[in-house]
C-alpha cells in the first residue's frame, strides 16, 4: 500500500514461498563416560537438533529407559543408587535418520557379596 496526498494506490497479489530447510539429527550436547562410586546417584543428559526436532530417548541394551520418547530434542536420564557398571546409549531420531551416541558409567571398585 502506497499512501500519499494524491491518494492511496495498492499493489496487485503477490504470493510468499518459504522453503523450510530439513537436517537430519545430530547431537549439540552428550554427555561423557563417567566413573563414579558405588551407591552415587547421576544425571546423564543429551540434546540433540534437526529440522524436524528429533525425538531424543534413553535405552540401556535392549531396554527403553525413557517413559516416552521427548519430541523437545532433550532427555534427561536420573540414575540413582548406581551398583554396576553399564552402557546407556542417547537414541535421536526423526524422519530423516537416527544417530546414536553410548555412553559408558563404570563403578568404582569391585562388588562384594
Amino acid at each position: 500500500v502506497a499512501k500519499n496526498g494524491l491518494g492511496t494506490r495498492y499493489s496487485y497479489p503477490a504470493n510468499l514461498y518459504i522453503r523450510v530447510r530439513r537436517v537430519p539429527p545430530h547431537f549439540s550436547i552428550i554427555p561423557e563416560d563417567i566413573e563414579i562410586n558405588r551407591g552415587d546417584n547421576i544425571n546423564l543428559t543429551c540434546v540433540a537438533v534437526g529440522s524436524p526436532m528429533p525425538s531424543v530417548q534413553w535405552v540401556k541394551g535392549l531396554h527403553d529407559l525413557s517413559d516416552k520418547p521427548f519430541q523437545s530434542g532433550r532427555s534427561d536420564l536420573r540414575l540413582e543408587n548406581v551398583f554396576e557398571s553399564a552402557n546407556y546409549t542417547c537414541v535421536a531420531s526423526s524422519e530423516l535418520g537416527v544417530v546414536e551416541h553410548t555412553v559408558q558409567v563404570t563403578v568404582k571398585g569391585r562388588f562384594l557379596l
